[in-house]
Formats: structure tokens, C-alpha cells, sequence
């Protein structure tokens, strides 16, 4: 349970895929094109209760398990990470995250604050790099370190 971890950002960059409910996490964890499987065991009591940004049945970011089971056979299985939810989390990156390519902050601030109404171009889709999953990283660094001081 990392639900009391203080910064999200750290478990979604050490980890290799995502379990989600509903949140909104999803839309930045697709970003790093890795697995996200969806658990919607309350699905209809939640979109009841609060109302869903995204219609996550109609295009879910990966597989989507209806029961702790389901979820189990998902993982059991290549659900999680096969070639059908690879298709769906591309899907739902080009319909939800067209913009999300680390250079939206960028692009407020020339906006909002320095009033360069010119909005630079964003990186296409085809041309992004996600961060790596820590399993597929190589066993050696791709960047050499600088020598450290002696202490």
C-alpha cells in the first residue's frame, strides 16, 4: 500500500504499470506508455455518485476488470500488457493526451505570462520518447556519470 507515498510522480516513473480506479492519474500515466489496467468493480455507484471526465468503457486506456477475479485473470494472463491493450492506450493517449508532450507548462507560461500568442508547435505523437519502465532499463547506464569528488 503506497496510498500515503508523497509524491505520485516518483511511484508512476518506478513502476511498470498502472491499476487504477477512476482517476484522473490515468491520463498522466498514459503519457508514459506503459500498461494501465483499469479496476471498475463500483463503476456504476461512481459515475452515479460523482460523474466520470472520461467515459473509461467506451475508451479504456488498457484492460478493464469488472471484479477483483477479473483483475486476477488479467494479470494471469497478457491482458495487462498484450498487443490489444497496447492499442487501447494509444487510442486513448491520441484522443485524451494530444497536447501532453512535456512542453505544455512551456507553452502557458509564453502564453499567459509573456504574452507570445504564437502557441510553439508540439512535439508530434510519433516523435515522443517516454520515460523507459525500470524493468526494460539496460543493466548499464546509457549516460556516463561525471566522476565524483573524493570526500
Amino acid at each position: 500500500d503506497v496510498s500515503a507515498h508523497p509524491d505520485v510522480m516518483t511511484l508512476c516513473l518506478a513502476s511498470d504499470a498502472l491499476v487504477t480506479d477512476f482517476s484522473p492519474l490515468m491520463c498522466d500515466y498514459a503519457g508514459l506508455d506503459r500498461p494501465i489496467v483499469l479496476h471498475a468493480e463500483d463503476r456504476e455507484a461512481y459515475a452515479a455518485a460523482r460523474g466520470l471526465y472520461v467515459d473509461p468503457w467506451t475508451f479504456p486506456p488498457g484492460a478493464v476488470a469488472d471484479s477483483e477475479d477479473e483483475l486476477i485473470e488479467i494479470f494471469a494472463g497478457s491482458r495487462w500488457c498484450g498487443p490489444r491493450a497496447t492499442r487501447l492506450r494509444a487510442a486513448f493517449r491520441d484522443r485524451f493526451c494530444p497536447h501532453d508532450d512535456g512542453r505544455a507548462a512551456e507553452r502557458v507560461v509564453r502564453t499567459v505570462l509573456l504574452g507570445e500568442f504564437a502557441e510553439p508547435l508540439s512535439v508530434p505523437p510519433e516523435r515522443r520518447r517516454p520515460v523507459p519502465a525500470a524493468a526494460s532499463a539496460p543493466e548499464t547506464p546509457v549516460v556516463a556519470l561525471p566522476p565524483q569528488p573524493a570526500v
